[in-house]
């Protein structure tokens, strides 16, 4: 149990318990300056310079935390890890740097309950310490993990792993071809976490305006510029005790990607146009499908900010690479749209299902997705054929048209009049509808139906 004061508008946490702590550290500094952080906050500390000391003093007495760096000399943090995780009740606490990320996620598996990235504040080790004290909470429901649909020895091994990514408080960085489902991956995450009561706030970076990029994430105050009647709370805020999902972080520019280490180092944000940072509780979540290493190279993405965001790397395979999840993915969506659309569709032939096993899958689940809407949508029979089947891309020699998976809209002239044609006559000839559903605009529609001679009434 901890208790809270403030100094100078800093919060410090401090023990309401006397706690007692091991950290093993070969840098007498990082052990000098934690330990003076942590006797100040009414902990008794204790530490080793090496891991076979540390793993000799852990067996022998009993800590409630355990701090452990994951690069020592001779014996490692991860063979202090494995020699002490089913033998101690202490929770252990990782510390990472740059060379070390990777290792995180073995950690994590081993048993590791939060992680520390280097170079960290007093008040990151006071949190950390404050929340591996609190009672454990009681299991958390695995039923978020269902919606993550597939029977593939991949896909077991992902659930496993945002179970114990789940219970950290630590930042996350998922990578992954665009349509592999990283906010799909992102929002379990959170509903698997103790926070799970919490907001939890989703932003596509590739969506924000240059210019509006720190007031959308970081708020402003009233006068901060030209327009800004009125306070404005931004991401951060809003998520507050909650979790922020950053997808497509590689768009932030160099000023946001400053303010963004600040915001994960402190805990707290500039507001725009005020003066004072504002304190925050927030577990943050990004995502790219970009090389963040070779953007760190080319210098248009901060290294820093790189090693912060990625304590807990998880990396999301294309479909093509669990080929044996395809097919429990369409039926799973063909069942949804089937449902949604109140279509006769209800399965696919073996034919059509041989077709789903043999295409590449571009555009990965997303584009599966999109196929099994536009089936169940324009197809009139029980049996989805292979004939019925629209791709993005199509193998050398198929005769099966080509579709884009992410409009909808058809590149065989021939073939696009009929599509549109079908989906019109699904929504009862409304523009509005039909053009979401093909995913192009109204103009658009209205100018394939005049070009194409299709008959409707006025919407």
């Amino acid at each position: 149990m901890t208790f809270h004061e403030y100094n100078d508008g800093k919060e410090v946490i401090l023990a309401a318990k006397t706690a007692r702590i091991l950290l093993i550290d070969d840098e007498e500094s990082i052990r000098d300056g934690c330990s003076q952080t942590l006797k100040r906050a009414g902990y008794l500390v204790e530490t080793a310079a090496q891991g076979h000391t540390g793993i000799n003093m852990a067996l022998s007495n009993d800590y409630d935390i355990i701090l452990v760096d994951l690069r020592l000399p001779g014996t490692s943090g991860l063979d202090v890890l494995r020699a002490v995780k089913d033998k101690v009740r202490s929770r252990i606490i990782m510390i990472t740097g740059y060379g070390t990320i990777p290792l995180s996620v073995e950690a994590m598996r081993l048993g590791a309950v939060d992680f520390l990235t280097k170079p960290f504040s007093a008040s990151e080790i006071l949190n950390a310490i404050a929340s591996a004290l609190e009672p454990a909470a009681a299991t958390l429901s695995q039923e978020p993990l269902e919606i993550l649909v597939g029977e593939s020895d991949y896909l077991a091994e992902l659930k496993e792993t945002i179970r114990r990514v789940a219970k950290t408080n630590s930042t996350v960085l998922l990578t992954g071809e665009s349509g592999t489902g990283k906010e799909l991956v992102a929002s379990t995450i959170h509903k698997l976490s103790p926070r799970s009561g919490k907001p939890y706030v989703a932003v596509d970076c590739s969506s924000l305006v240059e210019n509006l990029m720190e007031s959308e994430l970081f708020g402003h105050a009233r006068g901060a510029f030209s327009g800004a009647e009125n306070s404005h709370d931004g991401r951060f805020q809003i998520a507050h005790t909650g979790t922020l999902f950053l997808d497509e972080i590689s768009n932030l520019s160099l000023k946001v990607q400053a303010k963004l280490l600040r915001a994960i180092q402190e805990h707290e944000i500039p507001r725009v146009g005020s003066s004072l940072p504002e304190k925050v509780d927030v577990r943050l979540i990004t995502a790219t499908n970009q090389d963040l290493h070779h953007m760190v190279q080319s210098g248009s993405f901060r290294e820093d900010l790189f090693y912060r965001i990625s304590v807990l790397p998880i990396h999301i395979k294309p479909l093509r690479e669990h080929p044996a999840d395809i097919l429990p993915i369409a039926r799973h969506y063909l069942e949804h749209f089937s449902r949604q659309y109140a279509t006769a569709v209800r399965h696919l032939s073996p034919e059509a299902s041989k077709s789903l096993l043999s295409y590449h899958w571009p555009g990965n689940v997303r584009e599966l997705k999109n196929t099994m809407e536009r089936l169940c949508v324009l197809s009139d029979n029980e049996q989805i054929s292979v004939s019925d089947i629209l791709y993005y891309g199509q193998p050398i020699g198929s005769k099966t048209p080509v579709v884009d998976a992410f409009s909808g809209r058809m590149t065989l002239v021939d073939v696009e009049k009929e599509h549109i044609r079908k989906a019109l006559a699904h929504f009862q000839n409304q523009i509005s509808k039909t053009a979401r559903f093909l995913g192009i605009d109204r103009k658009t529609l209205r100018m394939k139906i005049r070009q194409y001679g299709i008959k409707i009434d006025a919407e």
